[in-house]
């Protein structure tokens, strides 16, 4: 089996948070008078950063909320991700740890996001500190593929050595962009969707829905470059 580096995304791969944060987002946004469903948020803003969403609004409905409109909601979403969030890897982290493989997160959220999200799902053992990267660490956040390509970098690996386990459509297309592998894991809540499976199928990447399916396609992935 030859190692390569798996690269996880942070929310809705590793936590089930999506959902959480939507709902939130969706309330945020109706104080300053933009009206929008959590599932229709979750449909139009997974995996677009916060500077992008707020761009996309203000031009289509004018509406100009501050710029640190998601710091805000900060305290109120960390109180719900205490009672709330719930890891979606920890079976194919052990597995990953027992093995010895190397992985780290690449996540357009901020640094102290993922890593209240890593502490209060139980899952900060399995990634040291110089295996968090974020998207504050590079010019251009997913859908450029900067991020993916920072992390191998540092991380000591070229970009055909890596797998990328995403999400969203945004971040399958950073890792399609940077060169790398794409499992698509659709485990978390807010992928239970028909038309958010729809949407993302349209990069014909493997979809997976459990962590046994995950490792399996990871171990496929691994034992098709062997020497």
């Amino acid at each position: 089996m030859k190692k390569k580096l798996i690269i996880f995304d942070c929310d809705g791969v590793l936590v089930d948070s999506e959902y959480i944060a939507s709902r939130i987002f969706s309330e945020a946004l109706l104080s300053y008078g933009y009206t929008i469903s959590t599932e229709e948020s979750i449909k139009r803003f997974t995996g677009v950063n916060e500077h992008d969403a707020r761009q996309m609004i203000l031009n289509e409905a004018s509406i100009n909320i501050p710029e640190n409109y998601w710091a805000l909601e900060q305290p109120k979403l960390h109180k719900a991700y205490e009672t709330e969030l719930t890891s979606l890897m920890l079976p194919v982290l052990e597995m990953l740890d027992i093995l010895e493989l190397p992985r780290c997160v690449a996540s357009n959220s901020s640094r102290s996001h993922v890593a209240n999200c890593l502490k209060l799902s139980q899952q900060s053992t399995y990634f040291a500190e110089r295996a968090i990267f974020t998207s504050q660490q590079v010019k251009k956040p997913k859908p450029a593929p900067d991020l993916f390509l920072f992390a191998a970098s540092e991380m000591g690996f070229k970009p055909e050595e890596c797998i990328v386990v995403e999400d969203s459509a945004t971040g399958a297309q950073a890792a399609v962009a940077a060169g790398m592998d794409v499992l698509v894991f659709l485990g978390g809540s807010h992928a239970s969707h028909e038309w958010y499976r729809s949407h993302i199928a349209h990069y014909g990447k493997p979809i997976v829905s459990s962590c046994q399916e995950l490792l399996e396609a990871i171990f496929q992935a691994l034992n098709s470059n062997i020497d």
